[in-house]
Protein backbone atom coordinates (compact mmCIF):
# COMPACT_ATOMS: atom_id res chain seq x y z
CA UNK A 1 0.00 0.00 0.00
CA UNK A 2 1.32 3.45 -0.91
CA UNK A 3 0.95 5.71 2.11
CA UNK A 4 2.40 9.19 1.87
CA UNK A 5 2.21 9.59 5.64
CA UNK A 6 5.09 7.13 6.12
CA UNK A 7 7.59 9.40 4.33
CA UNK A 8 9.56 11.96 6.38
CA UNK A 9 9.42 15.72 5.82
CA UNK A 10 13.10 15.86 4.84
CA UNK A 11 12.48 13.44 1.96
CA UNK A 12 9.71 15.64 0.55
CA UNK A 13 11.97 18.68 0.76
CA UNK A 14 14.81 16.84 -1.02
CA UNK A 15 12.45 15.62 -3.74
CA UNK A 16 11.17 19.16 -4.25
CA UNK A 17 14.68 20.54 -4.67
CA UNK A 18 15.62 17.63 -6.95
CA UNK A 19 12.74 18.50 -9.31
CA UNK A 20 14.30 21.94 -9.83
CA UNK A 21 17.75 20.62 -10.78
CA UNK A 22 18.43 21.48 -14.44
CA UNK A 23 18.85 17.89 -15.72
CA UNK A 24 15.70 16.68 -13.93
CA UNK A 25 13.76 19.77 -14.94
CA UNK A 26 14.80 19.43 -18.60
CA UNK A 27 13.83 15.75 -18.62
CA UNK A 28 10.43 16.23 -16.96
CA UNK A 29 9.57 19.28 -19.03
CA UNK A 30 10.97 17.86 -22.25
CA UNK A 31 7.62 16.43 -23.33
CA UNK A 32 4.06 17.58 -22.67
CA UNK A 33 3.16 14.18 -21.22
CA UNK A 34 5.99 14.19 -18.68
CA UNK A 35 5.35 17.84 -17.81
CA UNK A 36 1.62 17.39 -17.22
CA UNK A 37 1.47 13.82 -15.95
CA UNK A 38 4.71 13.52 -13.95
CA UNK A 39 6.17 16.91 -13.04
CA UNK A 40 2.97 18.72 -12.01
CA UNK A 41 1.49 15.77 -10.04
CA UNK A 42 4.86 15.21 -8.32
CA UNK A 43 4.89 18.81 -7.08
CA UNK A 44 1.29 18.49 -5.85
CA UNK A 45 2.03 15.21 -4.03
CA UNK A 46 5.12 16.73 -2.42
CA UNK A 47 2.94 19.56 -1.08
CA UNK A 48 0.41 16.97 0.11
CA UNK A 49 3.13 15.08 2.00
CA UNK A 50 4.64 18.22 3.54
CA UNK A 51 1.17 19.28 4.73
CA UNK A 52 0.67 15.91 6.41
CA UNK A 53 4.04 16.14 8.15
CA UNK A 54 3.18 19.64 9.38
CA UNK A 55 -0.05 18.28 10.85
CA UNK A 56 1.91 15.59 12.68
CA UNK A 57 4.18 18.26 14.14
CA UNK A 58 1.37 20.76 14.82
CA UNK A 59 -1.94 18.88 15.31
CA UNK A 60 -3.82 22.06 16.21
CA UNK A 61 -3.20 23.31 12.65
CA UNK A 62 -6.02 21.15 11.27
CA UNK A 63 -8.52 22.63 13.73
CA UNK A 64 -7.40 26.12 12.75
CA UNK A 65 -7.74 25.34 9.04
CA UNK A 66 -11.17 23.67 9.37
CA UNK A 67 -12.93 27.04 9.31
CA UNK A 68 -11.35 27.82 5.91
CA UNK A 69 -11.70 24.36 4.35
CA UNK A 70 -13.97 25.41 1.49
CA UNK A 71 -11.87 28.42 0.54
CA UNK A 72 -8.72 26.29 0.72
CA UNK A 73 -10.25 23.56 -1.41
CA UNK A 74 -11.44 25.98 -4.09
CA UNK A 75 -8.17 27.93 -4.14
CA UNK A 76 -6.08 24.76 -4.28
CA UNK A 77 -7.97 23.46 -7.30
CA UNK A 78 -7.93 26.86 -9.01
CA UNK A 79 -4.12 26.97 -8.73
CA UNK A 80 -3.82 23.42 -10.08
CA UNK A 81 -6.20 24.27 -12.94
CA UNK A 82 -4.27 27.42 -13.83
CA UNK A 83 -1.08 25.42 -14.35
CA UNK A 84 -2.91 23.20 -16.85
CA UNK A 85 -3.26 26.17 -19.23
CA UNK A 86 -1.01 25.44 -22.23
CA UNK A 87 0.48 28.96 -22.35
CA UNK A 88 1.64 28.65 -18.75
CA UNK A 89 3.19 25.26 -19.47
CA UNK A 90 5.15 27.01 -22.23
CA UNK A 91 6.27 29.82 -19.94
CA UNK A 92 7.32 27.42 -17.17
CA UNK A 93 9.40 25.31 -19.54
CA UNK A 94 11.13 28.42 -20.98
CA UNK A 95 11.70 30.53 -17.87
CA UNK A 96 13.34 29.30 -14.63
CA UNK A 97 11.71 32.01 -12.48
CA UNK A 98 8.24 31.04 -13.65
CA UNK A 99 9.12 27.37 -13.20
CA UNK A 100 10.15 27.99 -9.57
CA UNK A 101 6.91 29.94 -9.06
CA UNK A 102 5.04 26.96 -10.53
CA UNK A 103 6.82 24.58 -8.14
CA UNK A 104 6.02 26.77 -5.11
CA UNK A 105 2.36 27.38 -5.97
CA UNK A 106 1.60 23.76 -6.94
CA UNK A 107 3.23 22.48 -3.74
CA UNK A 108 1.22 24.94 -1.66
CA UNK A 109 -1.92 23.90 -3.56
CA UNK A 110 -1.22 20.25 -2.78
CA UNK A 111 -0.81 21.13 0.89
CA UNK A 112 -3.97 23.15 1.23
CA UNK A 113 -5.98 20.53 -0.66
CA UNK A 114 -4.69 17.98 1.89
CA UNK A 115 -5.87 20.12 4.81
CA UNK A 116 -9.26 20.84 3.29
CA UNK A 117 -9.71 17.22 2.11
CA UNK A 118 -9.46 16.03 5.72
CA UNK A 119 -12.23 18.42 6.78
CA UNK A 120 -14.74 17.43 4.10
CA UNK A 121 -16.91 14.34 3.88
CA UNK A 122 -17.24 11.42 1.47
CA UNK A 123 -19.82 13.18 -0.74
CA UNK A 124 -17.40 16.03 -1.46
CA UNK A 125 -14.60 13.50 -2.02
CA UNK A 126 -16.78 11.62 -4.51
CA UNK A 127 -17.65 14.81 -6.38
CA UNK A 128 -13.98 15.75 -6.60
CA UNK A 129 -13.05 12.30 -7.92
CA UNK A 130 -15.79 12.50 -10.59
CA UNK A 131 -14.74 16.02 -11.64
CA UNK A 132 -11.08 14.96 -11.81
CA UNK A 133 -12.03 12.01 -14.02
CA UNK A 134 -14.11 14.29 -16.26
CA UNK A 135 -11.18 16.74 -16.47
CA UNK A 136 -8.80 14.00 -17.60
CA UNK A 137 -11.13 13.00 -20.41
CA UNK A 138 -12.05 16.60 -21.29
CA UNK A 139 -8.39 17.67 -21.58
CA UNK A 140 -7.51 14.51 -23.50
CA UNK A 141 -10.27 15.22 -26.00
CA UNK A 142 -9.22 18.90 -26.35
CA UNK A 143 -5.60 17.94 -27.07
CA UNK A 144 -6.66 15.32 -29.62
CA UNK A 145 -9.32 17.47 -31.32
CA UNK A 146 -7.21 20.61 -31.69
CA UNK A 147 -5.83 20.94 -35.24
CA UNK A 148 -3.10 23.34 -34.08
CA UNK A 149 -0.46 23.25 -31.36
CA UNK A 150 -1.75 24.53 -28.02
CA UNK A 151 1.78 24.72 -26.55
CA UNK A 152 4.44 26.35 -28.70
CA UNK A 153 7.23 24.52 -26.85
CA UNK A 154 5.95 21.12 -27.89
CA UNK A 155 5.14 19.57 -31.25
CA UNK A 156 1.73 18.50 -32.51
CA UNK A 157 2.68 14.80 -32.24
CA UNK A 158 3.57 15.37 -28.57
CA UNK A 159 0.20 17.05 -28.05
CA UNK A 160 -1.64 14.07 -29.58
CA UNK A 161 0.42 11.71 -27.45
CA UNK A 162 -0.63 13.64 -24.34
CA UNK A 163 -4.27 13.57 -25.44
CA UNK A 164 -4.19 9.78 -25.80
CA UNK A 165 -2.31 9.42 -22.51
CA UNK A 166 -4.90 11.53 -20.68
CA UNK A 167 -7.72 9.38 -22.06
CA UNK A 168 -5.90 6.21 -20.97
CA UNK A 169 -5.15 7.77 -17.55
CA UNK A 170 -8.86 8.57 -17.26
CA UNK A 171 -9.76 4.95 -18.01
CA UNK A 172 -7.27 3.72 -15.39
CA UNK A 173 -8.62 6.25 -12.87
CA UNK A 174 -12.22 5.18 -13.58
CA UNK A 175 -11.19 1.56 -12.97
CA UNK A 176 -9.47 2.56 -9.71
CA UNK A 177 -12.61 4.43 -8.59
CA UNK A 178 -14.76 1.40 -9.39
CA UNK A 179 -12.40 -0.85 -7.40
CA UNK A 180 -12.52 1.59 -4.48
CA UNK A 181 -16.31 1.49 -4.53
CA UNK A 182 -16.36 -2.31 -4.68
CA UNK A 183 -13.60 -2.90 -2.10
CA UNK A 184 -14.48 -0.14 0.35
CA UNK A 185 -12.44 2.88 1.38
CA UNK A 186 -9.16 0.96 1.83
CA UNK A 187 -8.31 0.05 -1.73
CA UNK A 188 -4.88 -0.82 -3.12
CA UNK A 189 -3.68 2.80 -3.02
CA UNK A 190 -4.75 5.45 -0.57
CA UNK A 191 -3.89 9.10 -0.20
CA UNK A 192 -6.00 9.55 2.90
CA UNK A 193 -3.94 10.19 6.00
CA UNK A 194 -6.39 9.57 8.81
Amino acid sequence: MLRLRSLPLSLFCMLWLMLLLPPVRRTLEGTMSAHMLVHIPALILIGWGVAHNLLVLYPALLRAMRLYRWALLVNGFIVIGIWMIPRLLDLASQNLTIDIFKAITLSIAGGIVNWSWRSTGPIVHGLIHVEFLASLWRLGWIYLASPTRLCTSYGLADQYWLGNTLLIAGAIYATWMALQALMGSDGPITLTTR
